[in-house]
């Protein structure tokens, strides 16, 4: 049975999560604009963090997971998660999902108006999977490797809190 989604729309709460590099991560409704919003929420990450020069390749990646964390790994009711990293080696994006369902590539019939989603993810990224997550759920990432894309090295470390909004 197909569950609804609505067009409601509710405010992103960002949390913060402990790790190295810079990280931002929010939460987001099960809804049908969520894919439209995760989107602005790693462009304007990106963006305030000054890495964009795969902007659009991260914006097109951000869609197409999140559109199937939406309609294939989130039951009614519960959240997404969309993390953004910013690592020495490489932009990271996120998406994590309550479903333990693996995500799985495939070849859609021409004329088929959906299917496509994990085909442009993987011509895409640099790299991209699937990976277990602690309690119910997965994470499929894809990355964009720093050395590929001309991306500025990040700055040491200095003291004080580590990932957060900065």
């Amino acid at each position: 049975m197909a569950s609804r989604l609505t067009n409601q729309t509710t405010d992103a709460t960002p949390i913060r999560l402990p790790g190295t590099g810079r990280h931002r991560t929010t939460l987001f409704p099960r809804r049908r604009t969520t894919p439209r919003t995760a989107r602005d929420f790693v462009v304007s990450t990106l963006t305030e963090w000054g890495e964009t020069s795969r902007l659009d390749d991260m914006r097109l990646c951000t869609s197409e997971l999140v559109t199937n964390a939406v309609l294939h790994g989130v039951p009614v009711g519960r959240l997404v998660l969309v993390r953004v990293e910013s690592l020495d080696e490489e932009l990271r994006i996120e998406v994590h999902d309550s479903s333990e369902n693996r995500p799985t590539k495939r070849v859609p019939e021409e004329s088929a108006v959906d299917g496509r989603g994990l085909l442009i993810v993987a011509a895409t990224a640099d790299s991209w999977g699937v990976k277990e997550r602690t309690g119910a759920g997965k994470c499929v990432w894809a990355a964009f490797d720093r050395a590929k894309n001309g991306a500025a090295p990040l700055p040491p470390h200095t003291t004080g809190p580590q990932g957060g909004t900065s």
